[in-house]
């Protein structure tokens, strides 16, 4: 009488399964590098460790922006995935920072509703795609993709009707804690202890850059203070001038520029955040981060022909 011998197959399908579920995982696992590492990106560092505790530190300040930023940052992975972009830029949150930074912002500045989230829809898409086209030309974004997609709902304001939050709370310039406040209030966190708690996850990741930075931010508190009796409007613009100063330092830092050309950064930013408050003030109209972008730009023009890299 014949025996009938157990089929092979399930064990063989078993075998090949398991491989497969996890290559599947560590797929994912890999992917959730980018949404976290966007948020470090916005202070030049590629790491999703700092990402995840600069969120932690953004939902402990502002918990509605946190939630939309890192909406906009999931949504920005999503598309550079959808899109195929390149892996490493990807997962380092090179392609996504912008679209997190936008995120924040819309939700510190705006109150959610429908066209909140579908306009923020549109500008992360706008964004990524911005990133992503300076980046295959090697063109240092910055922050600008940034800057262009708040300048243009700005400007569509009227017909989009976003619904304003209250105000946020600003960096006090009467003590030097500012300096601190300036660094939080780049990604719109305002208390002074979460400032400093921000400047602290910078410093794990680049000690060097970041001391060189808020010395740069130091210097520009100690020139507002001193203008304060003498220039009292100099205060309305406070805030921007201590956030761009100290993203300019920062910024030319982790592109190896010496520390001379990162003070001249920051006060180049300065010089720009008052010209720019004057041209824009009396339309209503914030320029951000775009005069630590333009400064950053003209000294990487101007220090680009025949350089050899500097530590930072």
């Amino acid at each position: 009488m014949p025996l009938h011998r157990p089929s092979l197959m399930p064990a063989s399908a078993a075998s090949q399964a398991a491989p497969r579920a996890a290559v599947r995982r560590h797929w994912l696992i890999d992917e959730l590098h980018g949404p976290v590492a966007n948020f470090a990106q916005i202070y030049f560092i590629p790491s999703a460790g700092i990402g995840l505790l600069l969120l932690a530190v953004l939902a402990l300040a502002d918990l509605p922006a946190a939630v939309s930023g890192l909406s906009a940052s999931v949504a920005a992975s999503c598309l550079a995935l959808a899109l195929r972009l390149p892996r490493e830029p990807r997962r380092s949150g090179l392609l996504g920072y912008n679209a997190a930074l936008t995120g924040i912002a819309f939700g510190a500045l705006w109150q959610p509703d429908a066209a909140f989230a579908a306009w923020l829809a549109v500008c992360v898409g706008l964004s990524v795609l911005a990133t992503a086209v300076l980046a295959r030309y090697r063109l240092p974004a910055l922050t600008g993709p940034f800057v262009g997609v708040m300048a243009l709902t700005w400007g569509l304001q009227p017909w989009l009707a976003l619904s304003p939050r209250t105000g946020a709370l600003a960096c006090d310039t009467g003590t030097p804690g500012f300096v601190f406040c300036s660094v939080g209030q780049v990604v719109f966190v305002a208390p002074l202890v979460l400032g400093l708690l921000t400047w602290y996850l910078l410093a794990l990741w680049n000690a060097r850059a970041t001391l060189w930075a808020l010395a740069a931010g130091v210097a520009v508190w100690s020139g507002l203070a001193a203008l304060a009796t003498v220039w009292p409007a100099m205060a309305g613009q406070a805030g921007g001038i201590g956030v761009n100063a100290f993203l300019a330092a920062l910024g030319l830092g982790m592109f190896g520029r010496r520390p001379a050309l990162r003070f001249a950064g920051a006060v180049l930013a300065c010089v720009i955040c008052v010209v720019l408050g004057q041209a824009l003030g009396s339309m209503g109209w914030p320029y951000f981060t775009l005069p630590f972008n333009l400064a950053v730009w003209i000294v990487l023009a101007v220090t680009a022909q025949g350089r050899q890299p500097d530590s930072p």
